[in-house]
């Protein structure tokens, strides 16, 4: 499904945000990327985005080369991706069902769909009755439960989440993260950044652990749990 094969990016001559980095991650796969700020989790997640051009090496996504696609190509493919941000990047003068609906719409599905979509994707979330808010009206907890429900309503096959539980407590975060469980159980492949390693520890997935640009740790649940 994901294949890092020696990737490295660069910022400048001294400022390498990964060094020589490779990992595989399996069609269904739930699991973190963990590590301190700035060591390279959120890099990971561009670079699968194509936010960020590779330096070195090579990225395959089902068997596809995207380290040198070409632009035309790239709007095609990030419709299997579904992206979602600590910031939530909603749209404050659309209503939560707008900008849900909206994700759709820009991928050619008539108004009537869109919004059927939606309204169950809000439904699978847990935040329905909120549909003709605005985000600002909602808690940050509710927010991001929009952010999912957006980035899930197009059935992608991968889900990107970085630090999605940053501003939230830990009995919001764990919630949230059933979400995703919920959602990997329908096969999507769901790549989680966070440092919130106690959380982690409940989840019991596969980490990748990240140290100043480098994987220093990939283990399953069975091992030890990293401290950094």
């Amino acid at each position: 499904m994901i294949n890092f094969n020696r990737v490295s990016k660069s910022y400048g001559k001294d400022n390498k945000a990964l060094r020589d980095v490779s990992f595989t991650v399996e069609a269904g796969e739930m699991l973190f990327l963990t590590g301190h700020s700035g060591a390279g989790k959120t890099t990971i997640l561009k670079l699968l985005m194509l936010m960020q051009d590779v330096s070195y090496g090579q990225i395959k996504v089902n068997g596809q080369d995207i380290s040198c696609m070409k632009s035309r190509k790239i709007p095609a493919y990030r419709r299997n991706i579904g992206m979602i941000f600590q910031d939530h990047r909603l749209l404050e003068n659309k209503t939560v069902l707008d900008n849900i609906a909206l994700s759709l719409q820009i991928r050619g599905y008539s108004d009537t769909l869109s919004y059927k979509k939606a309204n169950a994707a809000l439904v699978q979330v847990g935040i329905a009755e909120k549909a003709n808010f605005y985000p600002q009206e909602l808690s940050s907890g509710q927010q991001q439960r929009v952010g999912i429900a957006r980035a899930f309503v197009a059935k992608p096959d991968i889900i990107l989440a970085d630090e999605p539980t940053g501003n939230l407590d830990p009995d919001l975060s764990l919630d949230l993260m059933k979400i995703f469980e919920k959602l990997n159980s329908l096969g999507i492949t769901i790549l989680i950044a966070s440092h919130d390693l106690f959380l982690i520890k409940r989840l019991q997935k596969r980490v990748l652990v990240l140290e100043k640009g480098e994987l220093i740790d990939d283990f399953s649940p069975q091992k030890n749990m990293y401290t950094p």
